[in-house]
């Protein structure tokens, strides 16, 4: 029985890296490990037997309070960790002595702090970035900050088991907590007012603005939105967070004329990729289909040796939410996702090629075992058509994103003028934040299930995972009780890591007070 048995290799072995040296990884991971036939999901069977069950008390006044006291303490470090820097930097600033720093400069080192913002001096300049952090405490009264995340759950089953946010989404909120806590604390501590300096943090949750291009449902969408909002609340942390929908914030708060501009973009746009890209799509040869599209691109990414194109495409392939599996419905769930899980493994290669051939032994157990009776005839047309799917869903994605991009400016921004503007990508001018690789993946916490593991140094990190790596390498799964104790959600609220050695939740508490960090990179 596949996964019956514990493996004893470590996760990183599954994944076939090395703890001693993480290496870096295409940015379509998913695309690597799902050529690697030994990782598979849970049987429904032996996932319910595997997970341990806890309740909402538990999550509210025993985990929760962990979490939050953690960031405390966290937050106090990077305040004084900022004020040291800043001092010891005057000269980056252009004083001629530390007594000149001032709230605005140590602000401006908290928001560059590498365990918030990745490679934030590269793409931001240190004293554009302070000139506008004073402008904004002189003439505001207030910090605020903004950032497009939290869409959705992918719908894959490799990345995780059901469309709530976990504990994956609450730590990105408490991370974006901390960067405007801390720079509460530091206007407190430098007195930038007598009335006291408001901080908060728009997220705009951009789901609404891909979910029909990715085939996701708006009730879906808006149920991740009603959860997070009461995580939000949950978490005490409404008065520094507040999230938006991209939709709503754009017909509120976008000129018209501007908005009008933005949908004939993307109107330009969609009809110029179509042309180009439609024509050398042949789901029979893909490496060519790549290469073609990379030679075609209308905006290409020069520093991006697949192209802009070919990258999206790719990840799109584990993102869609595929209309032409819709067919398997007769399925049982464990069957469904042992299908999806061969076909996209083998989606770049026709069913009666000699690659697709060699490698169909690997995949014989898994497909036997789970009874499905699938010809390779029907498994090639579910390829082409999947294919065809991600093709476009690209075609629609990359336009959207163009239709972005050649305005004059960010509409975001134009909907929250004068906001610090952060972002999950390094942009020139915005504020990456920070998501440290693990495995040599960065994965965003709506692109995976939520994981407790051991850093490096001992210590307990919590951080975001593929479902898929986690079960292959034996994850414990953690599922929260329904109300009234009448059974367990599917979908696990957290995974513990094998190597934590945990065989019981009442275990976990006692490590997560001793060694549970809010570092990123330690």
């Amino acid at each position: 029985m596949i996964n019956e048995i514990d493996p004893p290799e470590s996760l990183a072995y599954h994944v076939g890296l090395s703890k001693k040296r993480e290496m870096v990884i295409s940015s379509h991971f998913m695309h690597k490990i799902s050529q690697n036939p030994s990782l598979h999901l849970y049987k429904n069977r032996y996932f319910q037997s595997k997970r341990l069950v806890i309740n909402r008390e538990f999550v509210i006044e025993e985990l929760i309070p962990i979490l939050k006291s953690a960031c405390a303490d966290f937050c106090e470090k990077r305040a004084t960790a900022a004020k040291r820097r800043a001092l010891s930097r005057y000269k980056s600033f252009g004083y001629d002595t530390e007594q000149m720093i001032g709230a605005s400069e140590i602000i401006t080192e908290a928001l560059l702090d590498k365990e918030f913002s990745r490679n934030g001096e590269k793409y931001n300049s240190r004293h554009e970035l302070n000139e506008k952090v004073r402008r904004m405490i002189d003439e505001k009264g207030a910090i605020e900050m903004t950032m497009p995340a939290l869409p959705f759950k992918i719908p894959s089953p490799l990345k995780s088991r059901g469309d709530a946010p976990d504990l994956g989404e609450i730590n990105f909120l408490l991370s974006v907590y901390e960067i405007a806590r801390t720079l509460e604390i530091i206007c407190q501590k430098e007195a930038c007012s007598e009335t006291g300096i408001q901080v908060r943090f728009a997220i705009v949750s951009d789901g609404s603005r891909f979910d029909d291009i990715v085939n996701e449902s708006g009730n879906t969408l808006r149920m991740y939105q009603d959860k997070l909002a009461g995580w939000i609340t949950l978490l005490g942390v409404e008065a520094y967070i507040q999230l938006i929908d991209y939709r709503l914030l754009l017909r509120d708060k976008l000129p018209k004329k501007i908005f009008d501009s933005k949908l004939e973009l993307f109107r330009q746009a969609h009809a110029s990729y179509t042309k180009a890209l439609w024509p050398v799509f042949d789901p029979d040869d893909m490496v060519a289909s790549f290469e073609a599209a990379r030679q075609v691109e209308l905006d290409p990414e020069y520093g991006n040796a697949e192209g802009r194109f070919f990258s999206l495409f790719k990840s799109l392939v584990y993102t869609v939410k595929y209309k032409a599996l819709q067919e398997l419905s007769f399925c049982s769930d464990d069957q469904r996702s042992v299908i999806y899980r061969e076909l996209t493994a083998h989606l770049f290669q026709p069913y009666d090629s000699d690659a697709a051939a060699a490698a169909m032994p690997m995949w014989t157990d898994a497909v036997n075992e789970a009874g499905i009776d699938l010809s390779l005839e029907v498994k090639e047309r579910l390829r082409k058509a999947m294919l065809a799917e991600a093709w476009g869903a690209a075609i629609n994605y990359i336009s959207e994103i163009k239709s972005d991009r050649d305005l004059a400016e960010d509409p975001i921004l134009t909907c929250l003028p004068e906001y610090l503007r952060w972002t999950i990508h390094a942009k020139q001018g915005q504020l990456a934040i920070a998501t440290p690789p693990i495995l040599g993946m960065s994965v965003q916490p709506w692109a995976g299930s939520a994981v407790f593991r051991l850093t490096s140094k001992g210590g307990i990190r919590l951080c975001t995972l593929p479902s898929l790596i986690l079960e292959g390498a034996s994850a414990i799964p953690v599922v929260v009780e329904e109300n009234g104790g009448s059974g367990a959600y599917s979908q696990p609220l957290f995974y513990l890591d094998k190597d934590l050695g945990i065989a019981d939740v009442a275990d976990l508490l006692p490590l997560l007070r001793d060694s549970y960090t809010r570092q990123r990179f330690s």
